[in-house]
């Protein structure tokens, strides 16, 4: 069965970036789930031209990245971030997958970019990370995997991350959210195992979280107490972060560290 409205159960308000939104509760997989994953944009490492997961050979193992696009799905070809992005990822050395929201049946717009407004279809929220967990079960069994995955999520990406509590990941990457909400505690920190490493990063001024919205601040304070942990603070009004070169900086780094491990 598909979701829809009447079968996600009651919604809960939220403030997710600007405006008043609803979200369901986190749900199981949907029998499109693996949509997404069938329709995932690859980068095989230190490739730059894009493949599909069909293609990827079998003969040799890689570690891998998920990357999980924000809520306007994988756009501006492969000039776009999420292509950047991608690229860069596989220039370290990873296999990059950027499972494609969009391709499910079910799934409608979830957000207004120009009036930087989110939420506008409450089920993503549990379909987002229907979608992480379908791509590292995926990974974890292919003969190309091994054995070490990271995750990367930008936006509505960055908040699915935040928000996942898998545990395996050799490191998660959150950009371009808050890990904030005042109302609603789901949505209010960081949520992988403590050992978890992460990086967190934001503009100092992200036009998505203004100050009057309840996901105004940043991911610094909700990484407290974690042994590996960094947050990053862009200079300057932004929203997508490949463009900022401390962003790209702090990536490889901290995925180049990782790697050595």
């Amino acid at each position: 069965m598909r979701h829809s409205r009447q079968t996600l159960g009651p919604l809960f308000v939220l403030v997710a970036l600007t405006g008043l939104s609803l979200v369901a509760p986190p749900l199981a997989h949907g029998d499109d789930a693996p949509l997404t994953w069938a329709k995932a944009v690859v980068y095989l490492p230190g490739e730059t031209q894009p493949t599909t997961v069909d293609r990827i050979p079998a003969d040799r193992k890689h570690p891998a990245i998920i990357y999980i696009h924000g809520c306007s799905g994988i756009t501006g070809g492969e000039g776009g971030d999420n292509h950047r992005w991608a690229k860069l990822l596989a220039a370290q050395g990873l296999l990059v997958v950027m499972p494609d929201s969009m391709a499910r049946g079910d799934r409608k717009p979830s957000c207004d970019p120009a009036a930087h407004k989110g939420g506008l279809f409450p089920p993503v929220y549990g379909m987002r990370l229907e979608e992480i967990r379908y791509a590292a079960e995926q990974i974890r069994t292919a003969p190309w995997f091994s054995g070490r995955l990271f995750l990367m999520g930008h936006s509505e990406g960055g908040m699915s991350v935040a928000r996942t509590k898998l545990a395996g990941f050799a490191g998660v990457v959150i950009s371009g959210w808050t890990c904030t909400n005042k109302q609603f505690a789901s949505f209010d920190g960081v949520f992988a195992p403590a050992e978890t490493p992460v990086l967190a990063m934001k503009y100092e001024d992200d036009p998505w979280y203004p100050s009057s919205s309840p996901a105004h601040g940043s991911c610094e304070s909700k990484l407290a107490g974690r042994s590996n942990a960094k947050y990053v603070s862009l200079p300057g009004r932004g929203h997508g972060t490949y463009d900022s070169e401390a962003a790209r900086a702090a990536v490889v780094v901290f995925i180049g560290d990782l790697m050595k491990k």
